[in-house]
């Protein structure tokens, strides 16, 4: 911690577009394309039910853990290095002047490994002091097996309030349903909408990381001045 404010983003569609799919969706079809045909079927089965909204929290979980139970370490890395790709320069350098402001953190229904993965690949990863998702671990023989932090939207409300007791303003940044009760427990709810500024929640709506981090700075930089200490 290095500062008394904090930052916490979503990640997948939050940090960067998705488009179509989200991180682990991508996994998941990058997966099929070297797999039989039985894993080909469950996988493409089960991205088309997520992408409908069908699946939430451990509906998803569960047959995305049994679908990873033999993923490959690089691949799983190089799906991170691979969306790190959205991030413009600008967006890179918004994010670590914000940085200088607050300390960032991700809570997220992702999973952890991807999104180190694309903070590191991004110049970004030392600049995050938490990623609270779910994390794959592998085995001598290959095997994972996935442990989950962040299950649902409860959980991210849940994760936000219990980070009170450290930090004195709360930021949240997400971009859609599952990310509501996070962005109403902060002290600030922000949405990033990449294709449009059109409100589609009760929160301030941008379409880059750049304007987004801006008003960060700008909230931070005014509930600091109005602190007990800044008066003194």
């Amino acid at each position: 911690m290095n500062n008394d404010a904090l930052v916490i983003f979503d990640f997948d569609g939050t940090l960067y577009p998705i488009d179509p799919y989200d991180s682990e969706q991508a996994l998941l079809l990058a997966m099929a394309q070297d797999n039989n045909l039985w894993f080909r079927l469950r996988a493409h089965r089960l991205v088309s039910q997520d992408m409908k909204g069908q699946l939430v929290g451990r509906a998803f979980h569960h047959r995305y853990a049994s679908l990873l139970k033999h993923a490959d370490k690089a691949m799983v890395e190089h799906i991170g290095n691979t969306l790190a790709r959205h991030l413009k320069s600008e967006d890179r350098a918004a994010l670590l002047s914000l940085a200088e402001h607050a300390d960032l953190g991700i809570l997220s229904c992702g999973t952890e490994n991807i999104i180190e993965a694309f903070l590191q690949e991004a110049g970004l990863l030392q600049h995050f002091s938490f990623i609270s998702a779910k994390r794959l671990y592998w085995d001598a023989q290959g095997s994972t097996r996935m442990v989950v932090s962040i299950d649902g939207p409860d959980a991210k409300a849940q994760a936000t309030n219990a980070l009170r007791s450290t930090y004195s303003t709360i930021i949240a940044v997400g971009d859609g349903p599952t990310d509501l009760p996070m962005l109403k427990a902060a002290d600030l709810g922000l949405v990033m909408n990449w294709k449009t500024n059109a409100k589609t929640y009760p929160f301030p709506t941008f379409t880059s990381l750049e304007e987004l981090c801006s008003c960060c700075v700008a909230h931070l930089v005014k509930a600091k001045e109005a602190s007990p200490t800044a008066k003194r």
